[in-house]
């Protein structure tokens, strides 16, 4: 059984699934690391879920 996240917050307002409050509205977050090895930093991965805002 997978656990989802609630409450995911998010403070690019440009990315179409963000709303008042900084939260993400997406269905599904989808995560990455950058250089494709084990990541032990934040700054090592990035969100894949990111779509521009048409606003």
């Amino acid at each position: 059984m997978n656990i989802i996240a609630t409450g995911v917050l998010c403070e690019v307002n440009t990315c179409k699934n963000w709303t008042d409050g900084n939260k993400c509205s997406a269905d599904v977050i989808y995560v990455v690391n950058f250089d494709g090895k084990q990541t032990s930093e934040a700054e090592e991965t990035g969100c894949k879920t990111f779509e521009p805002s048409r606003s």
